[in-house]
C-alpha cells in the first residue's frame, strides 16, 4: 500500500508503509545507542511568556490539580456562577499577538518558506477544534451559540506562537546514523492563550495559557508536515478545555502525553 500523495509539503516522494516500520526500527536503535531519555520532563514544551492579550498575565500560575495548562487565572466567583450558563460562543481567533518564527535551523534549512506560515488557516483550525470539542462533548452542558446573549459564555482565543516543524531536519534525523541527536532542533511548537467571559457584561471569569511542542514518536508522518503537530495540539487543548468546563472543581483534567505511538 502506497501513500496516495507526496508527504504534506512536498519535500519527499511517496513511501511504502512497510518502509515506515523500517524507519521506526532504525530510529529506535539510534535512540537506544544515544541514550535519549523519553521522560516527560525532557519532552514537554517549556512555558513561554504571556502576551498583552491576557489581562492578568503576570499573576497567572499553574493549577495542575485541576487544569493541564501552563498557567491559569480563575475568578473567585467562577465555580459558583459557571453553572448558570447554558451556551458558549467561540469567537474568531486573535492572531494580533503572534510572534515571529524563532527556529534558526528551520530558517537555515528551509529558507523563506519557513516564515510563510498559514496563520489564518491555523487560526480557523484552532477555532473549529474548540467548536467540535463542545459540539461532541458528552452531556451537552453548553450549547454552541452563534453570538453573545443571556446565559452565554464567550471564549476568546489567541494564537501567540506557531513555529513550524523542521521537515528537512527530520528527513536527516530519520535517514542519517545518529540523526536522532537532532531531535531537539527539529521540533516546532504552538502556544495559545484563552479568556472566558460573560458574553453580555465582558466580565472575565477564567484565563489560561499553554505551549506544546512536537510529540516524541519513534516515527511519525507529522514530522514531515510543517504544522501537523500543531494541529494535533489544538485538538488536545480543545478537548481539555471542554472537559474542564463540564466537570466538577475537584476533577483533574489530565495533560496530553508528550509521547505518541501513532505514526499518523
Amino acid at each position: 500500500m502506497r501513500l496516495a500523495k507526496r508527504v504534506t509539503n512536498g519535500y519527499f516522494p511517496a513511501m511504502k508503509i512497510s518502509h515506515l516500520t523500517s524507519l521506526a526500527l532504525a530510529a529506535a536503535l539510534a535512540l537506544a545507542t544515544t541514550g535519549c531519555s523519553t521522560s516527560s520532563s525532557g519532552l514537554k514544551a517549556k512555558t513561554v511568556p504571556t502576551s498583552a492579550f491576557l489581562d492578568h498575565g503576570s499573576s497567572m500560575r499553574p493549577h495542575r490539580a485541576r487544569a493541564p495548562f501552563n498557567a491559569v487565572w480563575v475568578s473567585p466567583k467562577f465555580e459558583a456562577v459557571r453553572g448558570n450558563y447554558r451556551g458558549i460562543h467561540i469567537a474568531p481567533v486573535n492572531t494580533q499577538y503572534l510572534r515571529a518564527v524563532d527556529r534558526p535551523l528551520v530558517t537555515m534549512l528551509e529558507g523563506p518558506k519557513a516564515k510563510d506560515r498559514p496563520v489564518a488557516g491555523s487560526a480557523e483550525v484552532l477555532r473549529q477544534a474548540f467548536v467540535a470539542a463542545f459540539r461532541d462533548a458528552p452531556g451537552g452542558r453548553y450549547q454552541l451559540a452563534s453570538g453573545n446573549g443571556p446565559a452565554v459564555l464567550s471564549l476568546e482565543l489567541a494564537l501567540v506562537e506557531l513555529n513550524p516543524t523542521n521537515v528537512v531536519g527530520n528527513a536527516v534525523k530519520y535517514g542519517a546514523p545518529g540523526g536522532s541527536a537532532m531531535a531537539p532542533m527539529t521540533k516546532g511548537n504552538c502556544a495559545i492563550e484563552g479568556k472566558l467571559k460573560d458574553s453580555r457584561t465582558g466580565e472575565l471569569l477564567f484565563a489560561f495559557a499553554d505551549n506544546e511542542q512536537d510529540k516524541f514518536g519513534v516515527v511519525s508522518l507529522r514530522d514531515f508536515s510543517s504544522y501537523g503537530h500543531a494541529r494535533a495540539s489544538m485538538k488536545d487543548w480543545a478537548k481539555q478545555f471542554a472537559e474542564l468546563m463540564r466537570t466538577a472543581a475537584a476533577h483533574k483534567v489530565e495533560d496530553s502525553s508528550s509521547v505518541t505511538l501513532n505514526p499518523l
